[in-house]
């Protein structure tokens, strides 16, 4: 169908917004109203949808919302990466190598992208190369503790790639990460009703900082 539209994964200076959404109960018109609203990038993930069922949504936003599947990163389905002009595919932390998907698609085919819990596995997932890395959680979710913000800072300072941070993010503590050198922010919740995404998006210049040179 194409080559994807590969997009910035955004900077300090220029952070981008990423809504988190599963597949099975969600509608085109979801994804054009958050895109509408300023959202850079749809990370399209779900455990329990089938190929065929993932599929089938994206064969909808190719024939109804092709700019929408333009900006998409698709979770972990190399083979349907590789089908739709997406813009990325994104790695669990436990998933398949970096190095290796990164092999198979080029710099400038597919942006790569790897979730992370910590520095050490950021900065492997740089060296493997990927595009940008999913760093959190920033904020108590799912029963999981958050990262000190320190761990955020240290992780912006040593890569060189975004660092787009992730979890328990809500519009009224994103200011958390301010001056931290983040370059994205990914959530789920915030972004399931137009309310809550406007504000959501409005407070991304929050976040804007100059980022320091890797010593």
């Amino acid at each position: 169908m194409g080559r994807s539209i590969v997009h910035d994964p955004g900077s300090p200076g220029r952070p981008v917004a990423c809504a988190i959404c599963a597949v099975r109960g969600l509608s085109a018109d979801h994804l054009v109203e958050l895109c509408s609203l300023g959202v850079d990038f749809l990370q399209l993930r779900d455990r329990e949808a089938s190929d065929r069922e993932f599929e089938r949504f994206l064969e909808v936003l190719a024939s109804e919302a092709r700019d929408v599947l333009s900006r998409v990163v698709v979770n972990d389905r190399l083979a349907l990466a590789a089908a739709f002009p997406v813009a990325g595919v994104h790695l669990p932390e436990a998933g398949l190598p970096v190095a290796a998907v990164r092999s198979r698609f080029p710099r400038g085919r597919l942006l790569l992208g790897r979730s992370v819990h910590g520095v050490d596995a950021a900065v492997a997932a740089e060296k493997d190369g990927a595009d940008y890395v999913i760093l959190g959680p920033v904020a108590p979710t799912g029963g999981k503790r958050p990262l000190p913000p320190d761990v955020f800072r240290e992780t912006c300072r040593r890569l060189r790639i975004p660092v787009w941070a992730v979890g328990g993010l809500t519009p009224e503590n994103l200011e958390r990460l301010r001056g931290v050198g983040v370059s994205g922010f990914a959530a789920i919740r915030s972004f399931r009703d137009a309310a809550r995404a406007r504000a959501f998006v409005a407070r991304r210049p929050d976040l804007r900082t100059v980022r320091q040179p890797v010593q």
